[in-house]
């Protein structure tokens, strides 16, 4: 224990000095003209503290404040203002008030007073001194009690008539099961003061105003928090708002700009803990205690008459102490004598019951034994629920699971039956459990948050692709007879028909020109081609009738280039948790053959999908599994089966609401040069060219994926 409080200690000393850090390291340009220059304490009757804060420059306003319970504290804000004191915690130990923190950020200072217990506050402004008057609020001992003391969170300005406004009234239901009520003010200087009246927290705006709409009670019990009801009205000329919740419980509240929320939180009632709440360590009234050999019966019966606890020795609770204790919270003294004597307590309103921890387990276990034979007898009572959000199939799952009959809700008496037509759940057990089981209903039976999910697929090509070619032929013919004598290739007569006349002298396509004149007279045929399109040629013929000589050339050549983008938006809306899948695209049939020789049909899916489940984060993250695809029809059959190109991605990925991530991408670049060419004719110089083809082929595909989701409200939309 000595360990933990010197950790607290060294933690709270920590943060003090990195806090002075923080200010050392402050720009020049971040001091105010105004500064803290003194501040100094008195005593006041009553048991009150007065604080006076001298400045270097009149204010006209107080600085905003609000409170803290757990842990008890004041906050003041000065904005424009710096801190001129030498150190920035000041050890005060008087009244209510321990010590004084500031820090300085963005202008301002703040100023922490850290308190031994809640306590009230009033402001005044006095030229340049601020004068704060701090009074303890009424000790609560025990359980939870009223406290008719009246905190003021934030005080208004100095002769503030200004008529301020409740703009909405909201309940929402937090992470923990706690009731949280937002309040929007108009503005920030709104007066504030918060109590508790018995179960009730009652929280007054000062000269403030409630429209009409908003003039209301709000029922919230199916949030399944301590709240029952949130009141709101016109109270003079304050503002009215009054909690009720129900149970145990204990309150906070804070305000950030123009929103006051206000946090009422369940307490799980600890029968070994003797001070109830979320707040750690011991809490009690610090006392002394020096006794040499003195009956434990006697030390307990001192801590009873300081306390106000009715404490219940047990028969077997016997022998003597010695003890010297010096300023200890009292739960700690008490914990102390019980650790050292064996003995454990129960705790049951104000009421504690200190026993050896075996006969505390005898009559647990006792209890516990005479709990179960009744519940073994009490009579069962059936209960109905209506499914709201989900199905009663599903809710009987929650409490009974027949593949997990180990953690079942029912008792072994108890039964399940859902009526699937009007979505009814009816179950029959002991009163004790269907309370638990209501409890955990309206807990999961609560509307699920909606996100939309679009998913961009960018596909993009550019080709680019350039031929250079030529064709030669030549032909000649004897000075007797009919004959010709060429150098053959692979052209056709129609395309080397002389351009000059035949060779006998006679005009182009004439009747009396030899067939044979014309047919197979390309040596060289290698022109240039680019799938999809015609090369463009340029041919140039030489006839000599003289020599009976034809010789043609005709040089080819051919370039392309092509863009293609395309975009695919997939989108999709799915529940919170829930998988939702998107596909478009079309399936192919293909004939296949079985073992026995049978055909059958079977198809190939060539598709545009996507499959997603999102879970949203506390902090409005969206957390999602992902499988995203875009497949195409290939221009090719294997055994007569369609290939398809396939473009997947399968990922996890946490992505703020409405921000756009890029999941992934492929870059793809391929490059082609061909050459062919006549062997010894194509290697000439410059004549080489009229015996070659050369292509040139260049392609780049680019793949991105992009995803952006997006919350939407009860209203399906976006948030």
């Amino acid at each position: 224990m000595k360990n933990s409080i010197f950790i607290r200690q060294w933690l709270a000393a920590l943060g003090v000095a990195l806090m002075s850090l923080s200010l050392w390291a402050m720009p020049a340009s971040a001091q105010e003209q105004n500064s803290i220059q003194k501040i100094d304490f008195t005593t006041l009757p009553g048991d009150k503290l007065g604080v006076k804060i001298t400045l270097s420059q009149p204010i006209q306003d107080p600085p905003v404040g609000f409170t803290l319970t757990d842990p008890a504290r004041v906050t003041l804000d000065f904005p424009n203002t710096s801190s001129a004191l030498e150190k920035n915690t000041v050890n005060v130990g008087r009244g209510v008030l321990k010590n004084v923190n500031l820090v300085q950020s963005k202008g301002r200072t703040r100023m922490v007073l850290n308190l031994t217990r809640t306590s009230s506050y009033t402001t005044t402004v006095d030229g340049n001194e601020v004068n704060i008057e701090l009074q303890p609020s009424a000790t609560i001992s025990g359980d939870k009690t009223a406290s008719s003391g009246v905190t003021r969170f934030a005080e208004s300005s100095v002769g503030d008539g200004q008529q301020h406004t409740l703009t909405n009234v909201d309940f929402m239901r937090g992470k923990n099961g706690e009731g949280r009520v937002v309040i929007d003010l108009s503005d920030s200087t709104t007066g504030i003061d918060i109590r508790q009246q018995g179960q009730k927290v009652i929280v007054d705006f000062l000269n403030t105003s409630v429209p009409e709409n908003l003039q209301r009670r709000l029922n919230v019990t199916d949030f399944a928090t301590p709240v029952m009801n949130v009141d709101t009205i016109q109270n003079g000329k304050n503002a009215r708002l009054t909690i009720e919740p129900k149970g145990l419980w204990e309150h906070s509240a804070y305000q950030a700009d123009n929103k006051f929320i206000i946090d009422v939180r369940p307490i799980v009632e600890d029968p070994k803990k003797l001070i109830q709440g979320s707040g750690q360590g011991y809490k009690g009234e610090k006392l002394s205690l020096n006794f040499q050999n003195i009956e434990v019966r006697s030390v307990l019966q001192v801590i009873a008459d300081f306390t106000g606890f009715n404490i219940i020795t047990g028969d077997t609770v016997s022998g003597n102490i010695t003890l010297r204790l010096k300023d200890v919270p009292w739960d700690q003294a008490l914990d102390i004598i019980m650790q050292t004597r064996g003995l454990g307590m129960r705790k049951n309103g104000n009421v504690i019951w200190i026993a050896p921890n075996e006969e505390l387990a005898a009559k647990e276990k006792s209890r516990l034994d005479a709990e179960q034979e009744i519940a073994d007898r009490e009579p069962l009572v059936t209960q109905s629920f209506v499914g709201k959000y989900q199905k009663a199939a599903d809710l009987r799952l929650l409490i009974f699971d027949p593949k997990f009959p180990k953690n079942s809700m029912l008792s072994p008496r108890g039964s399940a039956v859902v009526d699937a037509r009007s979505n009814t759940l009816f179950v029959k057990d002991i009163e004790k459990n269907l309370v638990k089981i209501e409890q955990m209903i309206n807990q999961v039976d609560v509307p699920v948050r909606q996100v939309l999910i679009e998913s961009r697929i960018v596909l993009a090509d550019d080709g680019f692709s350039k031929a250079l070619g030529a064709k030669l032929g030549a032909v000649t013919r004897a000075t007797s007879g009919s004959n010709a004598i060429g150098i053959a290739g692979n052209g056709s007569a129609s395309a080397n028909r002389a351009q000059g006349g035949c060779l006998d002298g006679s005009p182009a396509g004439a009747a009396g020109c030899p067939v044979a004149d014309y047919t197979n007279t390309l040596f060289s045929n290698l022109p240039a081609t680019v799938a999809g399109m015609n090369a463009g040629s340029l041919g140039v013929s030489f006839f000599s009738a003289g020599m009976n000589l034809l010789l043609t050339a005709e040089l080819t050549a051919a370039e392309s280039d092509n863009k293609t983008r395309t975009v695919s938006s997939p989108k999709v809306v799915t529940g919170n948790q829930q998988r939702a899948i998107i596909e478009s695209g079309v399936e192919i049939p293909y004939q296949e053959a079985s073992s026995a020789g049978n055909t059958s049909t079977s198809f190939k899916k060539a598709t545009l999908g996507m499959e997603v489940t999102p879970q949203i984060t506390p902090d409005n993250k969206i957390n999602m599994d992902l499988v995203v695809k875009k497949d195409t029809v290939a221009n090719l059959n294997v055994n007569g089966a369609p290939a398809i190109n396939t473009n997947n991605l399968e990922t996890k990925i946490l992505v703020d609401n409405g921000d756009t991530a890029v999941l992934g991408g492929i870059f793809e670049e391929t490059t082609t040069k061909t050459l062919n060419k006549v062997p010894f004719f194509g290697d000439m110089p410059v004549l080489g060219y009229l015996f070659r083809q050369k292509m040139d082929t260049r392609s780049k595909n680019e793949l991105l994926i992009f995803i952006t989701p997006r919350l939407l409200d009860d209203s399906m939309k976006i948030e």
